[in-house]
């Protein structure tokens, strides 16, 4: 795995200025050369596209589980009433093609493998450099299955009204069920006993999601990724 430096949260996001998830986000994020992390779920008719919660109340005012509509609905959709839209997961590889890294989340969603599949089709084609990783046991075991040769993450959070070892127990669970290259590990585990595992284990972290100089100072020397906001 390449060094990976300064990765922008949904891009290079502003509010409701510069909506997280969008082109322009993204645009933004290549321009100050900054990796991105973005999340990938599936329409209806099986297009891979942009968008990080289940439901399209938050961004677009609309009630429905993405996943039940069509794209060709979708994309007439705004991202907070600005000119942005949903975006195909091609067009921000079209966008970044050889120029930064990539971070790519598959959301919770039905039908595994469906996009899975149609995932590993677009980055055959893809120039750059990528990594996939999930939240999911489900998501990242297909990848084990299907493409080993795939660089995969595990993305694991704390829970905070869980002790430490019920969290310890869950992450070992999850890691050796799916094996996965890397971990993506929320900031406020980087004093615990998981982090010490994955340095102990030589696997790459990437911390999320930093939003300040305060954090930022923290962390820049104990891990390989800092995936930030603002």
């Amino acid at each position: 795995m390449k060094t990976i430096k300064l990765i922008a949260h949904r891009g290079l996001h502003k509010g409701k200025e510069t909506p997280e998830n969008s082109m322009l986000a993204f645009q933004k994020a290549v321009e100050k050369n900054y990796g991105i992390e973005l999340d990938i779920t599936i329409s209806k008719d099986n297009q891979i596209v942009v968008f990080h919660d289940e439901t399209l109340n938050r961004l677009c005012n609309v009630n429905g589980n993405i996943e039940n509509f069509e794209y060709s609905f979708l994309k007439k959709l705004k991202l907070y009433e600005t000119q942005e839209h949903i975006p195909l997961f091609s067009e921000v590889l079209d966008l970044t093609k050889n120029k930064v890294p990539l971070i790519i989340e598959i959301k919770k969603h039905k039908n595994i493998g469906i996009l899975e599949t149609k995932l590993c089709e677009l980055l055959n084609n893809h120039v750059g450099e990528y990594y996939i990783c999930s939240f999911e046991k489900e998501i990242l075991t297909w990848f084990k299955k299907n493409k080993p040769n795939l660089k995969r993450g595990l993305i694991f959070e704390t829970n905070l009204k869980r002790f430490e070892k019920y969290n310890k127990t869950l992450f070992l669970y999850k890691y050796f069920k799916t094996k996965p290259d890397f971990i993506s590990l929320d900031y406020r585990l980087i004093d615990s006993s998981i982090y010490e595992f994955c340095v102990k284990n030589n696997l790459p972290i990437f911390s999320w999601t930093i939003n300040s100089k305060e954090k930022y100072k923290k962390i820049r020397k104990k891990v390989s990724g800092i995936i930030f906001e603002f």
